[in-house]
Order: structure tokens, then C-alpha cells, then sequence
């Protein structure tokens, strides 16, 4: 049973995996939120990163890499001590990557075995030399071979080797394949990079630092940071930027350098944490540039107001709370109206009832459940085409009110989120009218003034039955009928007339107040259905917006924590 290679510790190891959390957290919230090729190189960076972590630090990954005839592999064979790879003048022979695998023993380890199975790389050769032991060396495909096989597999090793060598020759060091493709892609990567100006025996010797001198200006000029000439990489701290060195794999000049710059960064086992750390910075660059300015974690008050205003005209809130005015003056007349003729009164439909908000209300004017507990639904009509495209145009704003300032990708995912729940916004809206509790419960003063309704209409009929009585014995010539006077008018005519009178007045003072009630109660109808209709444009848009602008928020917390 082989044991697990030792995990890497310290200090900037311990930074780096605190930075590979962060960086997961915002994978798994970029989707949709970024620009889908940070979202995905987000992903793949956090996952790259720990798998390389998991096969430890007692290993250092560098890669020879290089263009056609540069004297890649002759330089991988001279540093190996002997020929693993095959070298050609005229053409590339370098097809598939290999691997020196320098060990203090000459003996392969278990855990090496298994990095070297994570790095894709099957042919190596182990090399005995202890004071490279922990050393891969990878000699690279060409990176400008024909063919695309080739490519694609410096491609895919650049992205996970600890530490770049770049192998360039007198005549193609400012090959552009080369700056464009990968050096200024990797400019933030300068502490991981070594770039070898190769086959120098074939410049004058008086020409050999000109001709370093112009490589470090064109790595200047890609991005890059360029170390002091001749500095070796620290074995502690954070390195200086590139090096360049001059060496020819054929005659040996240069190759101690070389040497020595590699042993270095074996020893300080710190050129995989400097790598990832870099890719880290890459990634997080790119995401601060993709997310843009931090957003307000609330949406506009006057936005929320002004999509609470249209639902409220789209739920009909206006004819209900006209209905339950109507409805009040026309039930105050049934109760408080004057008996002769508030019957009338009947024959006209209940405001509440033609819209399905009286079947569903108790006195107290809350909504009944149906047997199997859902609310039941009212008769409104459904919104006019007016009223629809006034609620889409209220989102649109919203989202863009929300989302003012942000970049296009954020702009696109806020409106999504507004708009998401449009088609559930009619149900919702009749659900909230439906439920509402409205002012439909009677006065008291209603039943007082409907008592002494009846009470006068008892004292008319005694009125006119009376006066009838008389007419009749009068007209039977009978004799006539004892009739008290009070003032100058007969006790039956100040009943009748004065019964009469005093209802028709009780009856007006009681539609004044009743006029007055059912205004209030508008009012009041009014106001409580469109809290309603804003609640419903508040849980089915506002707060899927101001949620998702939280989620932009930490995701902007979680980038400046990447730079922390």
C-alpha cells in the first residue's frame, strides 16, 4: 500500500487554499453572472489548483518549451546528463512529451509515478542526481509544430507545470506564435518563467549581451517583469520577475547557470505555490474587469413604487375600491333608507357580488376558504392589454434602474431574474384581491337609524290608516270620528305628514354619512390593495432581484478577498 505524497505546508500554502476556496465559492455562482469563458476558466483554475495540491510540494514541475530548431531537446538532454529525447536539425522530433525525473537514488517513488499520471505524462526517464532530486523536467512538443496534436498538448501542459523554461534561438526570439500566444498570456506568471536564449556560440561574443539585452526588452514590452542579469531565484521570499539566460546545449556554455536557476527553485519547493498563486491573480484580474463597479444590494425605492402602481392598475384595485364604495352606499340604504322606498334599492346588483368578492367575504370582510382550503377565485376580469404591457414596461425599468452601471452580462441576468416571474404575476394579483380584508363590515349607526326608520314608518301608516278611517266614516256619513288636534293640524295628519317627513330627512342625513363612509372606505380599499399588489411585485420581482444583486455583492466581496 503506497502512502500519499506529503501535503504542502506554510504559511503561503495556507493563503493559497483560503484564495482556492474563495475562488470555488465564485465558480459555483459565475455561471450566468460572468462571461461564460472567466466563468469556466474560474472553474477549471480552482480545480487544476487542488489537484496539483494533492500531489504535494516534494515535487517541482518545470517544462521545456520552445519553438522548432531551438535546441529544446538538446538543452532537455544536456540538463538530463544523457539522451532521453531525440533531437533533429531540420524538423521537430519532439511528438509527445517527456519527462527526466531527477531522484536522489535513481529509483521512481510512488507518489512521482502518480504526478507524473496527473500531468498526462507517460514516457520519462529517471535520472540519479541528488542535487536536482524532486526535479520533473518536461521536454515539450514544438508550440509551433504543424501539427495540431502537438499544440494542443503545450497548450494543456502550460496551464498546470510549476515553472516555464522557454527555449528561444539567436534568429526566432521575437517570434510573435511565440509573445502573442503565450508569453503575453502568462505575463502575470514572470516568478515562474525562465526564458533561455539558446545556441549563443553562434553569436560574436561581442553580441551575445546586445542580443539578451533585446530579449528582456521584448519581455518588457509583452508585460512581463525581467529580473536583474545574473540574480539567482531566492530560495525564500517571492522571486523578481523573469530571467533570462544565454547557454548552448551544444558547447555547455550557460548550462551551470541554468542548472543552478532550476536547483534553486527545486530547493525552495516554492515555485509550485508561486504558480498557482499567479493563476490566482490571472483569474481574479480578469474577474474584478468582468464584474465592474459593486451594485447598490437594494432595488430603487421609486422603481418598486412605480411596478406596485401598475399591478395595482392591472389587479383592478381602482374598480374594486370604486365597487366597495358603491357597495356601501347601496347596502346603507337597504339598512338606514326610507322604508316606503328603499326596496327599490334591491333591484339593483351588489358592485361586490358582480365582481366574486362578496361570495367569498364574512362580515368582516375577510376571505372564506373553499372546502379544500384554496381561496376562491374572484370574477375580475383579466387586465387590459393597457395594463399588461404597463406591468412589463414597470419591470424593465426596474431591472435597468437596478442594474444601471453594471456591465452588459449583469444587465442581461438582472432583467432575466425581473422578468422570471411574469407569467405567474395575473394569478397572484387576483390570489392578493381575493384575500384582501376590505371595509365591508356595517356601522353600528346603521341598525339605530334603521330601528327608528320603522318607527316613523310605524307612525306614518298610523297616520294614514287613521286619516283613511276618517275618510270612510265621513263618506259613510257616520258620525264623526273623535280626532285630537295638536297646534292647528289633526293628530292623524301631523302622524302622517310628520312621519313622512321626519323619515324622508333621516333618510337623507343617513345616504350623506353613508356617502361619506363609502368614500373613506375607497380610500381604505384602495390603500390595502395595492400593499397587496405591491407585496406580490415584491415577492415574485423585487426580491429575486434584490437577491440576485446580494449574490453580485459577495461576489464582489469574494474578488477583493481573491487579492487579499
Amino acid at each position: 500500500m503506497t502512502s500519499a505524497p506529503p501535503a504542502p505546508t506554510g504559511p503561503g500554502v495556507d493563503r493559497l487554499r483560503r484564495r482556492l476556496d474563495v475562488l470555488a465559492e465564485i465558480a459555483g455562482m459565475a455561471d450566468g453572472r460572468v462571461p461564460p469563458e472567466v466563468a469556466v476558466r474560474a472553474g477549471a483554475t480552482a480545480e487544476r489548483a487542488r489537484g496539483r495540491l494533492g500531489h504535494g510540494s516534494a515535487h517541482t514541475v518545470v517544462a521545456l518549451a520552445g519553438a522548432t530548431g531551438s535546441g529544446k531537446s538538446t538543452t532537455f538532454n544536456a540538463l538530463a546528463g544523457r539522451d532521453l529525447a531525440m533531437t533533429g536539425v531540420r524538423r521537430p522530433t519532439t511528438s509527445v512529451t517527456q519527462a527526466a525525473v531527477f531522484t536522489r537514488g535513481g529509483e521512481l517513488r510512488a507518489d512521482t509515478a502518480g504526478l507524473l499520471a496527473w500531468l498526462g505524462v507517460s514516457q520519462h526517464g529517471v535520472v540519479d542526481d541528488d542535487t536536482l532530486d524532486g526535479l520533473i523536467l518536461l521536454d515539450l512538443p514544438d508550440h509551433d509544430s504543424t501539427q495540431l496534436s502537438h499544440r494542443q498538448e503545450v497548450d494543456r501542459l502550460v496551464r498546470i507545470v510549476d515553472v516555464f523554461v522557454w527555449v528561444v534561438d539567436p534568429q526566432k526570439y521575437a517570434d510573435a506564435a511565440l509573445h502573442r500566444g503565450y508569453l503575453r498570456r502568462f505575463a502575470g506568471h514572470a516568478d515562474v518563467t525562465v526564458v533561455v536564449l539558446n545556441q549563443i556560440d553562434r553569436l560574436p561574443p561581442e553580441s551575445r549581451t546586445a542580443a539578451l539585452d533585446d530579449v528582456a526588452r521584448l519581455l518588457a514590452d509583452d508585460g512581463l517583469a525581467v529580473a536583474r542579469p545574473g540574480v539567482l531565484a531566492k530560495v525564500t521570499g517571492k522571486d523578481e520577475g523573469v530571467r533570462v539566460i544565454g547557454v548552448s546545449a551544444v558547447t555547455g556554455e550557460g548550462l551551470d547557470a541554468l542548472r543552478r536557476e532550476i536547483a534553486a527553485r527545486v530547493s525552495a519547493h516554492r515555485a509550485l505555490v508561486d504558480r498557482l498563486d499567479a493563476d490566482v491573480d490571472w483569474i481574479a484580474d480578469d474577474l474584478a474587469g468582468a464584474l465592474g463597479a459593486r451594485p447598490s444590494a437594494d432595488v430603487p425605492a421609486a422603481a418598486e413604487r412605480r411596478l406596485g402602481d401598475a399591478l395595482a392598475h392591472a389587479a383592478g384595485v381602482d374598480a374594486v375600491s370604486d365597487a366597495v364604495g358603491a357597495a356601501h352606499r347601496r347596502r346603507g340604504v337597504q339598512v338606514a333608507g326610507w322604508p316606503p322606498t328603499k326596496w327599490l334599492n334591491r333591484l339593483r346588483p351588489d358592485p361586490l357580488r358582480r365582481l366574486g368578492l362578496d361570495r367569498i367575504r364574512g362580515n368582516a370582510g375577510e376571505s372564506e376558504a373553499t372546502d379544500d382550503g384554496a381561496v376562491a377565485r374572484t370574477s375580475m376580469p383579466p387586465p387590459s392589454a393597457v395594463a399588461t404591457a404597463g406591468v412589463s414596461s414597470a419591470i424593465r425599468h426596474l431591472a435597468d434602474d437596478a442594474s444601471a452601471g453594471l456591465p452588459e452580462p449583469w444587465r442581461h441576468r438582472l432583467a432575466t431574474v425581473a422578468g422570471a416571474g411574469r407569467s405567474d404575476l395575473d394569478d397572484a394579483l387576483d390570489r392578493s384581491v381575493g384575500t384582501a380584508r376590505l371595509p365591508t363590515d356595517r356601522p353600528r349607526w346603521w341598525t339605530a337609524i334603521g330601528w327608528l326608520q320603522r318607527v316613523l314608518a310605524v307612525v306614518l301608516v298610523v297616520g294614514l290608516v287613521w286619516l283613511a278611517a276618517i275618510f270612510v266614516v265621513a263618506w259613510l256619513n257616520l258620525p264623526d270620528l273623535p280626532t285630537p288636534d295638536v297646534g292647528a293640524f289633526p293628530l292623524p295628519t301631523v302622524l302622517a305628514i310628520g312621519g313622512a317627513l321626519a323619515g324622508l330627512l333621516l333618510a337623507a342625513i343617513a345616504r350623506w354619512a353613508t356617502a361619506a363612509g363609502a368614500r373613506r372606505r375607497s380610500a381604505v380599499t384602495r390603500r390595502r390593495l395595492t400593499d397587496a399588489t405591491t407585496a406580490v411585485g415584491r415577492e415574485l420581482v423585487v426580491a429575486p432581484v434584490e437577491a440576485e444583486l446580494r449574490t453580485l455583492t459577495h461576489l464582489h466581496d469574494l474578488t477583493r478577498q481573491l487579492h487579499a
